[in-house]
């Protein structure tokens, strides 16, 4: 059996679906797999914020295409870019084995979030990631920082910022176990992370019942559940990526914890839910964040972080 896989053609995209083709071929041996790359207005456009370009869904919409013109029988993603909504027709079927899914302080010289000099220049595009940074550290500034992973740590070892906010996954894949950076991962009750941050996830068609049987098939399980969670709080608290807010499952031999998030303004909310039901657990924590959106964070969970010993 042949099988087209769309994906993005960035180094990490590749190597991210070569990840999940490696668990394919050990379910599925005889399996041929076969590369589609797909070019997206995300990877075109490097020189504005995300949610300035204007399209929802950027990284997903133009490589799942590909899958709804029959280009392709399969899309490989980052969990993290696909929207709570898929387009007509297709299903979410296979998740890789989750890497980290913590953002990281990305310097040259180690910096944590407490030891970043005050006025430091910290890098990032993300409008979830800029405001909980403010929040925990109102003295330092915040600067647009795209482009892929390689030219991200280029500008920070050149000496453009002193730091960048970065998923610890994204990292780690594209280098090994040795960055040329310092990467300080930032704890959820931080910086809570993105929905489906370190999870390869793919797309089928739904009609095709045989993919997607051997993408269920190739799934980790746990990774699927933390899924199932994250895409539950994702639907429900209704927030695109313009809106600070951020949450991560963890399956535990107790259950599911989550932690989740909202910032604005300087302040932040975090709030954490323990249960057994993946979708149980996801509403309840949108319905924690979503409450702290519409009151306006009248309560903060933490004061900004002290440093330089001040």
């Amino acid at each position: 059996m042949k099988i087209r896989v769309a994906a993005r053609g960035s180094r990490l995209s590749l190597l991210q679906t070569e990840e999940f083709l490696s668990q394919m071929r050990a379910v599925e041996p005889g399996v041929e797999l076969e590369i589609v790359v797909v070019k997206t207005t995300g990877d075109v456009i490097q020189d504005k914020p995300l949610y300035q370009i204007g399209v929802k869904g950027i990284f997903e919409k133009e490589v799942n295409l590909a899958v709804l013109r029959g280009e392709a029988d399969i899309a490989v993603h980052s969990l993290k870019d696909l929207p709570s909504e898929l387009s007509p027709g297709l299903v979410l079927a296979g998740f890789s084995r989750r890497a980290s899914p913590l953002d990281a302080l990305v310097s040259a010289r180690g910096y944590t979030l407490e030891s970043l000099p005050m006025g430091a220049v910290v890098g990032t595009s993300s409008v979830r990631r800029a405001e909980f940074i403010k929040a925990l550290r109102p003295d330092v500034e915040v600067r647009p920082l795209r482009g892929n992973v390689d030219t991200r740590v280029g500008k920070v070892l050149a000496g453009q910022f002193d730091a960048a906010v970065m998923a610890v996954a994204g990292v780690y894949r594209l280098y090994g176990e040795k960055p040329p950076v310092s990467v300080v991962p930032l704890r959820p009750e931080e910086v809570p992370p993105p929905p489906g941050q370190g999870i390869v996830a793919a797309v089928a068609r739904q009609e095709d019942s045989h993919i997607v049987d051997l993408l269920k098939k190739a799934s980790d399980p746990a990774a699927a559940v933390e899924a199932l969670a994250e895409r539950t709080f994702l639907r429900e608290v209704g927030a695109g990526c313009h809106v600070a807010v951020g949450g991560v499952a963890r399956l535990t031999p107790s259950g599911l914890e989550f932690t989740a998030g909202y910032a604005s303004g300087g302040r932040r909310h975090v709030v954490r839910v323990f249960g057994e039901d993946p979708v149980e657990v996801g509403r309840r924590a949108a319905g924690l964040v979503a409450a702290a959106r519409g009151g306006g964070l009248g309560v903060s969970s933490a004061n900004p972080l002290k440093f330089n010993g001040v």
